[in-house]
């Protein structure tokens, strides 16, 4: 099976990864999407290169993506149809995502869905970015 792990990934952290990780081991194949948004700390490129760099060694579970637009700021209020509109760019078999708001579109615009669980208290707002995944990771 094949999960859908959208988000904005800025900061990229070590909860992301795990829970990437996690996904893999329970679908097989974890699809990354990347958003850019207004006020990003890093760029679109830089959190794109930084995931295919982190991800890119895990023995082929991991594709990532980028989107140009953050379908989930485009409005206040997301409807299913904005999630049927970004969900047909991808093949996969079930959303993954943290936050219930969209959980429950996805679920409503008729997708499997799959409440993803916090991998440590660890936050993006936090300043410490990530450092040396590679080496946690186990794969550089």
């Amino acid at each position: 099976m094949i999960a859908l792990f959208p988000g904005r990934y800025d900061r990229l952290h070590i909860g992301h990864i795990i829970t990437m990780q996690r996904l893999a081991k329970v679908y097989g194949k974890v699809v990354v999407v990347v958003f850019g948004y207004d006020g990003e700390k890093y760029s679109l490129s830089y959190r794109y290169q930084l995931l295919k760099e982190c991800l890119g060694e895990c023995r082929g579970n991991f594709e990532v993506k980028f989107n140009e637009s953050d379908w989930r700021e485009s409005r206040k209020v997301l409807t299913p149809e904005d999630v049927k509109l970004f969900m047909k760019n991808y093949t996969f078999d079930v959303y993954c995502t943290g936050n219930h708001k969209y959980l429950k579109t996805a679920e409503d615009a008729g997708y499997k869905v799959h409440y993803v669980e916090r991998a440590y208290d660890y936050s993006a707002t936090d300043d410490r970015a990530i450092q040396n995944i590679k080496s946690i990771l186990n794969v550089g």
